[in-house]
């Protein structure tokens, strides 16, 4: 994965009406969104990884949800993704195959999750998709012991949340509150794209918001979303968001450094999905 970086903010909500709290947003290399920016095309190692990512992903999506894509919107949206990338058809229909069971594999395909504690005590969340649980901890372990950090328990350190990317077109974000807000919402966080950045597919200055929902209303709401075409999902997902009070900062420029090192050889790993982390 990419490690360039992308700085977001949140707008302050000042209404009343509106109890929601406001956290930053980063959209970094290890960030929950990491396809907001087009990116160049990759080498045909890196669509070969990619290809393997997407087709595992899709199997334990269908696998978990149902091969409906109009009720398992996550498996729709990764499906989509993957057409995006150019994966070809037989490879996301077999994909979806295994996870049905449809299509026997020898090798279990499965998501896992390990915790630990990187450079500066930040708490770290890694979700892999995998066929050899043996083999992907002998990759994760030694990127942990490279940079003198530990492997234990972390995931308390975060809440469980379903996480919607939605781009409101040209809507303003205020018009758009009150519409996400009925959803059934959690929280709203407005995503602002640094100046120079491209907004939207197209350059039309398409506004992005995050809608954090109970991973149990996740489903409801991003069909909510769907139905009323309004807006387009961008990205949907259920993971990890650091509790308030277990919030950190780095403040030494070394252990950035450090921390942002490991970071990378943790998301280069070819199993590895998803890296959450309580940095603010």
């Amino acid at each position: 994965m990419s490690m360039i970086t992308r700085s977001g903010s949140v707008r302050q909500v000042t209404s009343a009406l509106r109890f929601f709290s406001t956290t930053s947003v980063t959209l970094s290399g290890h960030s929950k969104w990491d396809n907001i920016k087009h990116k160049k095309a990759a080498n045909d190692a890196a669509k070969a990884a990619s290809s393997f990512k997407m087709s595992s992903k899709i199997t334990v999506l269908a696998k978990m949800g149902g091969v409906d894509m109009s009720r398992n919107l996550q498996l729709a949206y990764a499906v989509e993704k993957a057409k995006s990338l150019s994966i070809p058809k037989r490879v996301i229909e077999n994909a979806i195959k295994r996870g049905n069971g449809e299509l026997k594999n020898g090798n279990k395909v499965e998501s896992v999750t390990y915790e630990g504690l990187g450079p500066g005590g930040v708490a770290v969340v890694i979700e892999a998709i995998t066929d050899n649980k043996n083999r992907t901890i002998g990759m994760i372990r030694p990127c942990f012991n490279k940079y003198n950090s530990n492997m234990t328990p972390t995931a308390y350190m975060f809440d469980k949340k379903g996480l919607i990317l939605v781009d409101l077109g040209e809507t303003e974000f205020d018009e758009a509150f009150d519409d996400l807000l009925e959803m059934g919402c959690e929280d709203i966080n407005e995503i602002e794209v640094d100046e120079g950045e491209t907004e939207g597919e197209n350059g039309d200055g398409s506004r992005l918001v995050e809608l954090v929902t109970d991973p149990k209303e996740f489903g409801k709401i991003a069909n909510a979303v769907k139905d009323q075409g309004k807006y387009k999902i961008k990205e949907m997902e259920i993971g990890y968001v650091a509790k308030e009070d277990m919030k950190t900062e780095i403040t030494n420029e070394d252990t950035r450094e450090s921390f942002d090192k490991f970071i990378q050889s943790v998301e280069e790993l070819d199993d590895v999905e998803k890296v959450y982390t309580n940095v603010d």
